[in-house]
């Protein structure tokens, strides 16, 4: 919802805003989604994705989510780089991170296109350990 706001947004302002909540929603989805992960195998609680990320012997879902932390292109990445600079500076600061976001403009498409990998993600690893 707060994606289709932002593309509807006729104000700098309320674009903005609708961004930040987009950006709030996407990465506690996917703090949920690694929750979802530790429960179902019974793993100990987490406090930091970069935390539960480091352990050893994790399941193959977390291990593939560690992979993509690792790797500086990938949507996972750049969700929590997006989301940690939002907490320090928000989305008006000039200085994007990572270089991935060009214009203001930008966000509403990167965000939606890492809630399409994201639900792509969790439905293929649903799908895996819901068969094991």
């Amino acid at each position: 919802m707060s994606l289709e706001k932002a593309s509807g947004a006729e104000g700098a302002q309320d674009k903005r805003f609708a961004e930040e909540c987009a950006l709030f929603h996407l990465y506690g989805a996917t703090i949920s989604f690694a929750g979802e992960l530790v429960a179902q195998y019974g793993l100990p609680p987490f406090t930091e994705l970069s935390e539960l990320l480091n352990r050893r012997d994790l399941p193959s879902e977390l291990r593939e989510l560690r992979l993509l932390m690792g790797d500086d292109n990938s949507w996972l990445k750049s969700l929590v780089n997006q989301y940690q600079r939002l907490i320090q500076q928000g989305l008006a600061d000039s200085a994007p991170a990572s270089g991935l976001i060009i214009s203001q403009s930008d966000y509403t498409e990167l965000f939606s296109n890492w809630l399409i990998e994201l639900e792509n993600i969790s439905r293929r690893m649903r799908e895996h350990y819901q068969e094991n």
